[in-house]
């Protein structure tokens, strides 16, 4: 796959970094190293994000601008407070999913954004107890600045084509 994000880049290094870290028993290394992991887990989760509202909506992921991931971070600044709690009470959850987004990003295979889209699904649903993934996708396409940046990066003969839905983003 010659299209890996630059944060699943970052987040296999910090692995390699974390598994050298500990042979060196470094606690400021091996915290610093686990601070940044946990910082391109979040950057990659709403890189997914912004890939699959860009998808939906036929735009170049540049398209959707700085307006529309401030508020993409707003409106998962909640969900990643939750992260943080998860990643606090269970540190080795923070390697598990880091190595699994890496696992599934880098593998070959005809079905890899599937298996991306899937993988970030149970991310949510599995480790942080968001069951209902329509609630996420909702507050995201009602909330006014994310619909404003969608609206604005959408060429206009385009944008009588489309409607926004509460079902749009979910496969």
């Amino acid at each position: 796959m010659s299209n890996i994000s630059p944060y699943t880049l970052v987040i296999a290094d910090c692995l390699e970094s974390l598994a050298d870290v500990k042979s060196d028993e470094s606690n400021c290394d091996e915290k610093h190293a686990m601070q940044l992991l946990i910082n391109m887990l979040q950057g990659r989760m709403l890189e997914h994000i912004k890939q699959r509202v860009s998808k939906y909506y036929k735009l170049e992921p540049e398209a959707l601008n700085e307006e529309f991931s401030v508020s993409l971070i707003e409106v998962f600044a909640e969900i990643f407070g939750l992260f943080r709690d998860k990643f606090e009470e269970m540190p080795w959850l923070v390697n598990k999913i880091a190595s699994r987004i890496v696992e599934v990003e880098t593998g070959n295979g005809s079905k890899t954004e599937r298996r991306i889209n899937q993988l970030y699904l149970s991310i949510f649903c599995k480790y942080f107890e968001y069951k209902n993934i329509e609630k996420i996708i909702s507050t995201l396409q009602t909330d006014p600045r994310i619909q404003r940046a969608i609206i604005t990066a959408i060429p206009t003969s385009a944008l009588s084509q489309q409607t926004i839905s509460p079902t749009s983003l979910r496969s």
